[in-house]
């Protein structure tokens, strides 16, 4: 009896202490040309938080953190002023992980026994070949005859085509990977994408059940199931958002006024800028019928009121402090900013992106002074 319970109480040791060893990443570091004492710092760039700071010693630093499954990271040093010299983006997992390299260059640093970073790495490459050749072929076309520009532009097609496959491909080859998941939900969710709807869908589907019950997950599942974005022509989907102060507003409430949707945020620094001409523009039409709502894409209350006072915006501002997940943004598939669309009386949109002043007064002047 005696026996049976040393047994079961060995087994249940050696199931704690691999439990707590898949639950936990280990990193082991060893630098060249690294200050005597110095510190790194670790911040979680799926919350947008910073881990811990970690000791380097003589070049050297042993540290672990608790960590349930592969994430992405940003590793920097104090200085943390240039990419290529002070920081590190890297795959992380529950695993012994080592980091070696060359402290002046930290972007240059070998990940050892990341299973993440591996499969992030070639995916990487993958699509930095295709780009630089896209992007070459793109610099040329305008050193050349219209006939070869259009031929040139083929092949450009084609490129982006066959890398959208081979993005589909590796994410389905890739159905159990974290790396693959994050990949399709940048796809979703940021501005400069490599596929089409049909193609996140198609990947979407090839992922393993707990990826797609995950976070991420369910929110790729929630852009794939969005309307198609509007154009110009269409009815302009509604907007009901609250304004600092709590009160509801509708973008149907401006029906039988022109109304600017003005897409924006208090750390775009283009937006704010934008404010100097649209400010112009709002007191010459406004009292000929003209009237902006503006969608924010801000995730803190204080830093978007900052921003309304500190420009001095007197139209109406909205937001369900969701970030870029802000439904409007969704819904519009407004992936950069600023962004604008212009929609008439009856609800429709007839114009997209008043990127200027001088665009803007022209537009807006064949509709109110003609």
């Amino acid at each position: 009896m005696k026996v049976q319970l040393a047994l079961i109480l060995l087994l249940f040791f050696v199931v704690s202490c691999s439990n707590k060893e898949k639950e936990e990443c280990h990193l082991t570091g060893s630098f060249k040309n690294a200050p005597d004492k110095t510190t790194l710092f670790l911040l979680d760039m799926e919350n947008r938080i910073l881990v811990d700071s970690i000791q380097v010693v003589n070049g050297e630093f042993d540290y672990s953190f608790p960590l349930s499954h592969p994430q992405y990271f940003l590793l920097h040093n104090r200085r943390n002023e240039q990419p290529f010299r002070d920081q590190k983006y890297i795959w992380l997992e529950p695993a012994q992980i080592k980091i070696i390299g060359d402290f002046e260059f930290l972007k240059n640093v070998t990940i050892e026994k990341s299973v993440s970073q591996n499969e992030f790495d070639v995916y990487s490459k993958m699509v930095d070949t295709a780009t630089k050749e896209i992007n070459k072929i793109q610099e040329e076309l305008y050193f050349k005859s219209p006939e070869e520009q259009k031929a040139d532009s083929l092949i450009i097609e084609e490129l982006k085509s066959n890398l959208s496959d081979s993005i589909v491909e590796f994410i389905t080859n890739h159905s159990d990977s974290y790396v693959a998941l994050n990949i399709l939900h940048s796809e979703s969710y940021l501005a400069f994408r490599h596929l089409k709807k049909d193609q996140i869908q198609s990947a979407f589907n090839s992922l393993f059940s707990e990826l797609k019950e995950s976070e991420k997950g369910i929110e790729i599942e929630k852009y794939i199931e969005l309307p198609e974005p509007p154009k110009v022509g269409d009815l302009a989907p509604d907007i009901m958002q609250v304004t600092p102060t709590g009160d509801t507003i509708k973008l149907s409430d401006y029906r039988g006024k022109y109304v600017l949707i003005d897409f924006w945020s208090s750390s775009c620094g283009p937006c704010r800028t934008d404010f100097k001409w649209l400010k112009k523009i709002y007191n010459k039409y406004n009292p000929k019928g003209l009237e902006i709502l503006g969608i924010s894409a801000d995730s803190d209350k204080n830093s978007w009121t900052n921003a309304i006072r500190q420009d001095s915006i007197s139209w109406i501002n909205v937001s369900d402090l969701k970030g870029w997940k802000n439904e409007a943004f969704l819904r519009y598939d407004v992936k950069f900013i600023p962004q604008n669309y212009l929609v008439n009386p009856d609800g429709k949109i007839i114009k997209y992106r008043l990127c200027s002043e001088s665009y803007a007064d022209y537009e807006l002047g064949q509709i109110f002074e003609n």
